[in-house]
Formats: structure tokens, C-alpha cells, sequence
């Protein structure tokens, strides 16, 4: 049974959640969410939002599949909340941009947009491991796939009107979707086990993900997103050259990301964990290339999937596998983080071009990467294995493991977190240690990338990007970032401060504490040595210079005296 103590603090991060929502409304130019009207959106019997704009004065709801059709643009203004009606698989709701189609949800750190379940009463109450709740977010471009017809369907949702608004892939890898930006997306994914008689997509994809990016271009703009506590995959991205910077993605059920059918974007700064409380969840990574269960990629498999992943920290629990390479996958993952897993990188050699012909054919690379509570030893083959019929695969596979400046070495960071009764009371250190840098040499090609020296997501002695997320809400991170002065004597020093912020203030709170002085000050803080006394009145008589202290000064007085005739 938990202690009185976990309910005392369970109540008072409550309160604290709730004011903290309201001023963010506030700060935002919202109404308090108690105040806003809830306006139902629903698919319009085809004609989908249309294009129009979503306020922070408003809860919207979704209701069923609904579309943003191609042509039209949805406009999400920072600070909006948006809401899903309970359902699963063909019942589950959706927001589904349409190839040719925008979505403009540019929030901000401090008034992030939301995309969460009905009720959520945004207060700190929903356990972090609430899953299932809605179906997702999902967005379809005409990126480029290596499908043989160069189109698929989205997996778990259908288009009522049949006319096409679920199928995404094309000839554009550099068009744009729009922009997500300062988003996060909760307690959603859907599976639908049963599919009617009119869904298309009956074999591959029978469920939704946190979110979805499929065949999305590089022209859209995807930057400080969240995806946390999903049924199924966290994010899926297929095909297409979408690219990503500052992703946290926690608590699948099944995968936190997968990426499939020729996708060929970049990633940077990604934090990923799995939930270890209760060991749900399979593979951090799972990175797929040839469409395998619809079996449909092109004889070629091109373009491969070969995207590039730079500086990411992926947790995992003892029952899960980091990565997994397989089905006809490439890639390249740079600088990164591997921690608490049953086993790091499995490749896979049984298909006729499968994970293994990648890597031989020079698209599947790994660069300077750390590896630590991998399995139950520091043995490469718990690290990094080979899994097919080539004799000496595992061999090849460690060669390049090793002569890439991978390495099994503790980055410093906590990589354990603990939860009672589905609310974090612990969580994570994810700041690794100042002396790991990375050789300039193992670095990702392309301007996307920020030039950093670091392994990790998050940059030693830096700060944390997702201070104020939803994440950190939950109590994630151990220790927060709470800048402010941390000197005990300055004038503004700050007990709950962790992180010294330069903001020190030494100068308005000095002041004469001796009371017998002329300018005696209550008020001050600490004695600036600026006391004057009554001629002959000083307390202290080895008081030489009259300052209100006895220090260095009075005593070269009265060395400069010695000797002296005081007759």
C-alpha cells in the first residue's frame, strides 16, 4: 500500500500541475481550460475541417476519422488543446492530413499544442502508463516509397468517402505538409482487429500510431515534438524524406519508433524510453525497409531505407532489444546512447536483401555510439549480433562495430526510472559525462545536422530541451532544471535552485549589522564592513580602521605603529 508521504506528494504535484496549466493559459493568452468551449469536429461527410484556424479558446473534439482535405490548411494556434473521442480501430479517432493537404500547428515551449484523450483533466491525474485512449495523428504526403506502385495505404484508419484521402507516397520527397512544431500527443493508438469489409488495408497495418508520418516531405517542418504513452508504436514514418529535430517518444507498447518502405530523412536529438516499471514495450528502434507483411517493395528495393540518426539516448527495460535492423533496412545512427537492454543491435540476414546485403552494400552504418547495461556482460555478441547463415556475419559485423569507435563505457547517466501505482516517483539523470566527447570524424553528413561534441540527446552540463513538457510533468527527468542562484549569501538565493543561472545578487542586501554603529540596517543579509561608529564607541577595540570587523587592514595599522611613543 503506498505511504502517506506518496499521497501527500501525489496531491501537492497535482496542485502544482494545476496552477501551472492555468498560467500557462495565461502567459499564452488562453482562457483557463475550465473556461473554453468544446467544439466538436467531425469528417463533414467527406468535406473534412476545411481550411480554418483552432484557437486556445476553444477544447476541439474529435470524432471519428476526420481529414484535412487536400487543398484545405489547419491552422493550430500555441496553446491549443485537442481532444479525441474513446474508440478503437474503426471507431477510433483521428486527425488525417490528406496528401496535398497542410497542417500549421506552430506552437511554443511555453504553450505547447496538445492532441490527448477526452476528459483529460491536464492535471497530473492520468497515470503515465495510460494507453489506447484515441487513435493518433497522422499525416500522408507524396513522398517517395519503394512500394511497386509507389503508393500504400495508411494502416488502421479507413476513408469513409472512398475517395482516396487514406493513401499517401508520390514523387515528391521535397514537398511540405506544413509545420508541427511544439507538439504533444498522448495516450493514444488504436488496433482493429476485425476490419470492416471496405478497409483497404487488411494485411499490413491493422492499428494507428502515436503518430504517423507517411511519405511526408523534407519541406515540412517537424521540430520539439512528444509522443508518450502509445498503444502500438510511438512514431512510424514511411517512406518519404521527412526530417526531425527534438523527439522524445515514451512508453510504447510495442515499439517507441519504426521506420519503413524507403524512408531517406534525418533525425537529431532524440530521447526515447521504454516502460520499465511494468517491462511493457519490445524494441526501442525498429527499423524495417521492404514493407515486408504486404510484401509489396520493388524488386530493387530502391530507394533504400537508409535514413541518418544523430545524437539520441534510448533506455530501455531487460526484457526489450535497443535496435533492430531487418526486412531489407538501412541507416545510419550517429553518437548515441544505448542503455538498459537485453541486447543492443541485432541485424537480420533471412530475406534475399535483408539488413545484413545493407550493411555489405555500405547503407547500414553505426558511429560512435555507447553501450552500457547491455545483456548480462560487456561481450560484443550481447552488444551488437548477427542473425542469419553467413559464417563469419557475426565477425564482419563486430569488425565494424569496433573499428567505428563504438565502445561499451558508462556515459554517466541514470538509466532507471521507478513508478507506483502508474505515477513516476523517480526518474532519470540523462546528462552524461562532460569528458565523452565525439572525434569530429563520426559525424552525420548535411547542413540538417548542428555540429555537436557530445554523445546523447542531451548535451553534458547543458541544458534540458524538455524542461516543461509533458514528460517532465510526469516527473521524468531527476534532477529538473530549477535556474537561479544557488549561493546561500547572495540577496536572491534560491533553496529549490539546481542550476546556477549567473543571476546572483550580491550588492542591494549588504549592509552594517552592528547595532551600536551609526548605520546600523536591519534588513541586511550580511555585513558589507561599511558599519561607522561614535568616535571611541566601537564594540570591538581591535577595530583599528573603524570598519566594523577586525581583518588584515587593522592589523597593518598597528604593525605601522609599532614602536611608536604614545607620550
Amino acid at each position: 500500500m503506498p505511504s502517506q508521504s506518496f499521497y501527500q506528494s501525489f496531491a501537492l504535484a497535482l496542485l502544482s500541475a494545476v496552477f501551472a496549466f492555468n498560467a500557462q493559459a495565461q502567459e499564452c493568452g488562453c482562457l483557463p481550460y475550465a473556461d473554453r468551449t468544446t467544439v466538436v469536429l467531425t469528417d463533414n461527410t467527406g468535406s473534412g475541417t476545411g481550411t480554418q484556424t483552432l484557437s486556445c479558446d476553444n477544447i476541439y473534439l474529435l470524432d471519428g476519422f476526420v481529414y484535412v482535405n487536400e487543398g484545405d490548411v489547419l491552422t493550430i494556434e500555441p496553446g491549443t488543446v485537442i481532444q479525441a473521442k474513446a474508440g478503437q480501430g474503426a471507431s477510433a479517432s483521428c486527425l488525417i492530413v490528406a496528401r496535398g493537404a497542410q497542417i500549421l500547428a506552430d506552437g511554443t515551449a511555453s504553450c505547447p499544442i496538445i492532441f490527448t484523450y477526452e476528459g483529460d483533466p491536464l492535471n497530473g491525474s492520468t497515470p503515465y502508463n495510460t494507453r489506447g485512449l484515441w487513435g493518433g495523428v497522422i499525416v500522408n504526403g507524396y513522398g517517395i516509397l519503394n512500394t511497386y506502385d509507389g503508393d500504400d495505404v495508411a494502416e488502421g484508419i479507413m476513408d469513409p468517402s472512398n475517395t482516396g484521402r487514406d493513401v499517401y507516397g508520390g514523387e515528391d520527397n521535397a514537398g511540405s505538409s506544413g509545420i508541427m512544431r511544439h507538439i504533444s500527443i498522448r495516450h493514444g493508438g488504436s488496433e482493429m482487429p476485425n476490419p470492416p469489409v471496405n478497409f483497404q488495408n487488411k494485411i499490413n497495418g491493422d492499428e494507428t500510431n502515436g503518430l504517423s508520418l507517411n511519405g511526408v516531405g523534407s519541406g515540412t517542418i517537424i521540430e520539439h515534438i512528444e509522443v508518450v504513452s502509445t498503444l502500438d508504436d510511438g512514431l512510424q514514418i514511411m517512406g518519404g524524406s521527412a526530417n526531425i529535430k527534438y523527439l522524445a517518444v515514451a512508453f510504447s507498447s510495442e515499439d517507441n519508433i519504426e521506420y519503413d518502405q524507403g524512408w531517406v530523412g534525418d533525425m537529431q536529438f532524440f530521447f526515447s524510453v521504454l516502460d520499465q516499471p511494468e517491462e511493457v514495450g519490445e524494441l526501442g528502434f525498429d527499423f524495417e525497409g521492404d514493407d515486408f507483411e504486404f510484401q509489396d517493395v520493388t524488386l530493387s528495393f530502391l530507394p533504400y531505407t537508409n535514413p541518418q540518426i544523430a545524437n539520441f539516448t534510448n533506455i530501455g527495460h531487460p526484457g526489450a532489444g535497443a535496435l533492430r535492423w531487418h526486412n531489407g533496412a538501412g541507416g545510419r545512427v550517429y553518437n548515441g546512447i544505448f542503455q538498459n537492454w537485453d541486447y543492443g543491435i541485432d541485424f537480420e540476414d533471412e530475406d534475399p536483401c535483408d539488413a545484413y546485403e545493407l550493411f555489405l552494400f555500405g547503407e547500414l552504418e553505426i558511429h560512435n555510439n555507447r553501450f552500457w547495461n547491455v545483456g548480462d556482460s560487456l561481450a560484443l555478441d550481447t552488444m551488437i549480433l548477427y542473425e542469419g547463415p553467413v559464417w563469419n556475419g557475426n565477425i564482419q559485423i563486430q569488425n565494424h562495430f569496433v573499428n567505428n569507435n563504438n565502445a561499451a563505457s558508462d556515459a554517466g547517466i541514470d538509466d532507471q526510472f521507478e513508478a507506483l501505482a502508474g505515477f513516476i516517483t523517480s526518474g532519470l539523470d540523462l546528462f552524461p559525462n562532460e569528458g565523452d566527447s565525439v572525434p569530429a570524424e563520426h559525424q552525420p553528413v548535411g547542413t540538417f545536422f548542428d555540429p555537436v561534441n557530445y554523445v546523447g540527446a542531451f548535451e553534458p552540463g547543458g541544458e534540458n530541451w524538455l524542461t516543461g513538457s509533458y514528460l517532465d510533468q510526469l516527473g521524468m527527468f531527476y534532477p529538473g532544471d530549477v535556474p537561479g542562484c544557488m549561493y546561500s549569501w547572495a540577496c536572491n538565493y534560491d533553496a529549490d535552485a539546481n542550476k546556477d543561472d549567473g543571476s546572483c545578487d550580491v550588492s542591494t542586501c549588504g549592509g552594517c549589522k552592528y547595532a551600536e554603529a551609526n548605520n546600523f540596517n536591519a534588513g541586511a543579509l550580511f555585513d558589507d564592513g561599511s558599519c561607522t561608529f561614535p568616535a571611541g564607541e566601537s564594540p570591538c577595540p581591535s577595530d583599528v580602521d573603524g570598519d566594523g570587523t577586525t581583518g588584515v587592514n587593522d592589523l597593518l595599522e598597528v604593525l605601522s605603529l609599532f614602536g611608536a611613543s604614545c607620550g
